[in-house]
């Protein structure tokens, strides 16, 4: 997808019309609060697209204070009108997801040091790569990028086996076939829990559990050293904490892709003559 294209268009109908297109000039932008970085790489590609001469202050993952500098850039009129509000609304989405997900992450470290924010499929479709871009920036991890990098076994998968004999055969050949990947299984009980860690699973994907039930999951890594445990379903900037209290390894969750965007102000002033 052409992300300068589809906002642009083939031609600027209003800076034509007024006849400024060929005038010069300068562009920033800075945010109206305090954020997490994300969108550079994406809107220096339009820069550099578009030939404009730019100087970026800050990078990707920063904090930046209101009213910093992210970047400033000069060119004539009609291109500076062109870049501006796909790089502005780039830089206010993916901050918006980073910045969010950076929240996430610090309330949760008050309480579990080591616990990991990983982010879901559930992305709005064509816009993967820049949603999980934003993520990382913000101090999160993909938890699944799509089919082929992760095994999950979900019930959708069980209902194919008619008994607990096939299931169990199928998790041996999944595991001896696939020696390399960690086999994670969705489940959402203890009793689950339970039946396929002594099954061999090595991470269990814990479904909208209690949190006492999550962290009688949590127990079980007493038994089996070498399991991961996660939290799923419905966790937010509201809860993360009372997840983070029982003990998962890490939490899955889509919530930072609804963040709301940052407020990123763009001035554009005429060069001096």
């Amino acid at each position: 997808m052409d992300l300068l294209f589809e906002d642009s268009g083939y031609f600027d109908l209003t800076t034509f019309g007024l006849g400024i297109g060929d005038e010069s000039g300068s562009m920033s932008f800075a945010p109206k609060g305090e954020i997490i970085l994300s969108g550079c790489d994406e809107v220096e590609a339009i820069m550099k697209k578009c030939g404009l001469k730019y100087k970026f202050f800050k990078k990707n993952g920063d904090k930046i204070l209101s009213k910093e500098k992210i970047l400033e850039c000069e060119g004539t009129a009609k291109t500076l009108h062109k870049v501006w509000k796909i790089s502005q609304n780039i830089f206010e989405y993916m901050s918006g997801i980073a910045t969010y997900t950076d929240k996430m992450t610090q309330i949760a470290r008050q309480y579990n040091p080591n616990l990991t924010i990983a982010t879901t499929r559930k992305n709005f479709p064509g816009a993967k790569e820049l949603m999980l871009k934003a993520v990382m920036d913000g101090g999160g991890v993909a938890h699944r990028i799509g089919l082929h990098d992760s095994i999950l076994i979900f019930k959708q998968h069980l209902e194919f086996f008619s008994d607990k004999a096939g299931l169990e055969n199928g998790l041996k050949n999944i595991k001896n076939k696939f020696l390399e990947k960690k086999i994670a299984v969705e489940v959402d009980s203890y009793e689950e829990a339970n039946y396929f860690a002594s099954l061999g699973a090595d991470i269990l994907q814990c479904e909208k559990m209690s949190f006492e039930e999550l962290t009688k999951c949590v127990s079980l890594k007493k038994s089996y050293p070498h399991l991961l445990l996660s939290a799923t379903g419905g966790i937010t900037l509201e809860n993360i904490d009372q997840y983070a209290k029982t003990g998962v390894d890490f939490v899955v969750t889509s919530s930072p892709y609804h963040a709301k965007p940052t407020d990123i102000k763009v001035q554009m002033k005429k060069a001096d003559r």
